[in-house]
């Protein structure tokens, strides 16, 4: 009877082709994409021009879908459970108020929400508060690569409040969706990198590129 009703669901909805290309993708054959791979000090795991990467990170994006964003959770975490024991802070970075408010969410906060800390074989605290934007910037999409490379120049800050608890980790992670040019991470590490130790690594972590 299911079949029938989603044959009825599709016709007063009508599904995305993002959402047509995820529906049936187990998480098991979604992390069969898992590909990690270093450009410019960011590790992107998987590769962007594969299909169902494409479509489950603007699915996630821009059409609110939550099995897009277990399928990215699952991919994540699966490349956390192979990095070397430390204790860890993640940090997605964070969209300006305006795009939040526009979009309802923070894409990368919805992916990390899927992940289960405590199956990870170390001590993983996930933290959106950290980073701060300190104006609302232009989309990285609309920009040439000059464009990029200054649109975003500091445009992060660390929150006050949460320097004090930097220095308690071995690891901070910063996570975004897609990496492209690498400007939003170098400003993000450029607001961050001064207030930890220097013993403390800094991982910069992209779904795809």
């Amino acid at each position: 009877m299911l079949y029938p009703f989603r044959i009825f669901l599709d016709l007063i909805f009508p599904p995305t082709i993002h959402e047509l290309a995820l529906r049936q993708v187990t998480k098991e054959r979604f992390i069969s994409f898992l590909q990690p791979l270093t450009k410019e000090a960011v590790v992107y795991l998987a590769p962007y021009h594969l299909p169902l990467i494409q479509s489950a990170i603007a699915a996630c994006k821009f059409e609110h879908n939550y099995h897009a964003a277990k399928l990215l959770g699952s991919l994540v975490e699966k490349h956390f459970k192979t990095l070397p024991p430390k204790k860890t802070l993640i940090v997605p970075l964070p969209l300006s108020r305006i795009r939040e408010r526009e979009r309802g969410f923070n894409q990368v906060e919805r992916v990390l929400s899927y992940i289960c800390t405590s199956d990870l074989p170390y001590s993983t605290t996930i933290n959106p508060h950290v980073l701060t934007r300190t104006r609302h910037t232009k989309a990285q999409t609309s920009l040439s690569r000059t464009e990029r490379l200054t649109n975003l120049q500091h445009a992060f800050m660390c929150r006050e409040k949460n320097l004090p608890m930097l220095a308690d980790y071995e690891r901070i992670i910063l996570c975004d969706d897609v990496y492209t040019t690498g400007s939003t991470f170098k400003a993000a590490s450029e607001a961050l990198a001064p207030h930890i130790p220097t013993t403390t690594e800094l991982y910069l972590l992209a779904w795809a590129h």
